[in-house]
């Protein structure tokens, strides 16, 4: 090990709380994708010049040596993160299609933040700081704590007491002091909840998220399924399963930079000649019969699918795959002439996939 410098650091650590731990395949992608969504959005929030320590399971640990920020520029930095990362979820909660789990309680994520200041031992490995020391130690301790509630401020005594004991001016936060036992050793904070900082976060949407007006169905194909609805409309959604039933398609490529297929993704469809379409996934509807999506090519906006899963019992369902065409004369005509026969051949032999796979694997 490189010589170990002790010095003082400012150490700050956002941690992610609320998911349930799921046990199906899905739920632990889908949570596993949302929480590194999150994460990199407090990465890329560091307002504070701060360095990254690590990513610590679903915590990130920055640091700074030199002049400790005030509490306003602190408190600053944390509502930045907390907005970001709210933005994010209701953005999601709005657009999101998958009904597992982890997607269906990503809205109840919540994010506090551990402050504290001490004497640390420093170290290089490959270029990157290293910490380590009792005041490390006790930062990560504190993430357990007796705080009622998930969304809050927690500053140590220590922190204070670098400060000079700051006192809080614009901010007026209403502090409450706790303390915690590491040892036998008695460790006091002061800590603020933040839950009211969600209030008047908004989301804003770019581009077109309702059903296209001006597209009609040419070719409709339809199947009973024994299996329930949200199981099968979950498969259909998944476009890493596409290939699976999907006629004459070889693979998916997601264009967005989302992770989980979601309305306004973008993704590749590519098939088995190698020929490739662009999708846009515009339109998700959930409603009391079931689900519906709508994708339509993201060039010329000419042509899409139609996906409907509609409940029939507790462990049945209807699958309905519809073609969609521009309504446009020219349009219709043409496809009629040339595609017409190829693409009803393609729907039934996409939703005989569905059927076999649910009846090989039963709900």
């Amino acid at each position: 090990m490189s010589h170990i410098n002790q010095q003082e650091a400012f150490l700050f650590m956002p941690d992610i709380s609320g998911f349930t731990k799921f046990v199906g395949e899905t739920e632990i992608e889908h949570s596993s994708h949302i929480i590194q969504e999150l994460l990199e959005i407090i990465i890329k929030e560091n307002k504070l010049n701060m360095e990254l320590m690590e990513i610590e399971g679903d915590a990130v640990f920055f640091f700074r040596f030199g002049k400790i920020p005030s509490v306003d520029e602190i408190t600053g930095q944390a509502k930045s993160i907390f907005e970001k990362f709210h933005q994010h979820l209701l953005q999601y909660e709005n657009r999101r299609i998958c009904q597992c789990g982890a997607c269906r309680t990503a809205n109840d994520l919540t994010v506090k933040f551990i402050i504290h200041t001490g004497s640390v031992g420093s170290y290089y490995v490959r270029s990157q700081h290293k910490l380590i020391g009792k005041d490390v130690i006790i930062l990560h301790r504190l993430l357990k704590n007796k705080i009622p509630g998930n969304e809050y401020l927690l500053f140590t005594k220590p922190f204070f007491e670098a400060l000079n004991n700051q006192k809080l001016n614009s901010l007026q936060l209403s502090m409450v002091d706790e303390g915690e036992e590491f040892d036998g050793v008695i460790v006091p904070y002061k800590y603020t909840s933040i839950k009211h900082w969600i209030n008047g976060i908004e989301v804003h949407e770019e581009g077109s998220l309702e059903n296209p007006a001006n597209m009609v169905p040419i070719i409709t194909e339809s199947a009973i399924i024994n299996s329930p609805a949200d199981i099968v409309f979950s498969y259909i959604a998944d476009l890493s399963r596409r290939s699976e039933w999907m006629n004459n398609v070889r693979v998916i490529e997601l264009i967005s930079n989302e992770k989980i297929n979601q309305v306004g993704t973008v993704h590749k469809c590519i098939s088995k000649n190698k020929n490739s379409t662009l999708f846009h996934l515009n339109y998700f509807e959930h409603g009391e019969n079931g689900f519906t999506i709508t994708e339509i090519d993201n060039t010329w906006k000419a042509f899409g699918h139609k996906f409907s899963v509609d409940y029939l019992s507790a462990k049945s369902s209807k699958v309905k795959i519809q073609f969609l065409v521009k309504n446009n004369f020219t349009y219709k005509v043409m496809f009629n002439l040339f595609m017409k026969n190829k693409m009803e051949r393609t729907l039934k032999i996409s939703l005989g996939n569905i059927r076999e796979k649910f009846e090989k694997q039963p709900a």
